[in-house]
């Protein structure tokens, strides 16, 4: 089309704002049905319904986070790395279902963030290698993904491994994590052994 991406950003920007437009409406809606079939004499069937309504409104309020750090650069800011786990398993806890997440660190560490590029990296990936890991037929299956963090040659590595499967080649969130992780000096590879990915951060940053 012969378009910059500065040109499509005014685009993107003015899609988003009427996107949570309509999702703040929906999200209200949603909440004033569920208030009106708290009953328990309501239909069985409604609440199902409900509750995925409910839940296909927070998956799109996370494809929106994703959206907006793709088009948005943000502000460059130090930030306390358990915050942002914090704000990341938020983020993919829409789509993890029955997927376990736990997070370890030897101690305090601090990141280099730019908006909000390093939750919806870190989310986007905990996401693919969820969805690679629901494939499965086996009902009593419960996958893990464990993230373990540390400080060495002058890198913060963060390891994100799962007992599930790998994910498939090229899904977008993968490509976005990439993207997002060049904006603040960082890195994201797959182990040649194991699933997962390994995101490194440049501790000097």
């Amino acid at each position: 089309m012969g378009s910059t991406l500065g040109d499509l950003v005014p685009i993107c920007n003015g899609i988003l704002h009427e996107f949570r437009n309509h999702l703040t409406l929906l999200t209200a809606a949603t909440t004033e049905v569920r208030t009106v079939t708290s009953s328990p004499t309501v239909v069985p069937e409604i609440s199902q319904a409900l509750s995925e309504t409910e839940s296909n409104v927070q998956r799109m309020t996370a494809l929106m986070m994703f959206i907006d750090a793709a088009v948005q650069d943000g502000t460059p800011e130090t930030a306390e790395l358990d915050q942002v786990i914090e704000r990341a398993l938020r983020l993919a806890a829409p789509a993890l279902g029955r997927v376990a997440v736990s997070f370890n660190k030897p101690h305090r560490i601090q990141v280099r963030n730019r908006g909000t590029a390093l939750e919806c990296l870190i989310a986007g990936l905990i996401v693919e290698l969820a969805r690679a890991g629901c494939d499965t037929r086996d009902p009593i299956y419960r996958q893990q993904i464990d993230v373990f963090a540390d400080v060495g040659r002058g890198a913060i590595v963060l390891e994100i491994d799962s007992s599930g499967r790998r994910p498939s080649a090229g899904p977008w969130r993968v490509a976005l994590a990439r993207e997002l992780a060049a904006r603040i000096g960082a890195s994201v590879t797959s182990p040649a052994a194991g699933t997962g990915f390994i995101v490194r951060l440049d501790s000097s940053s």
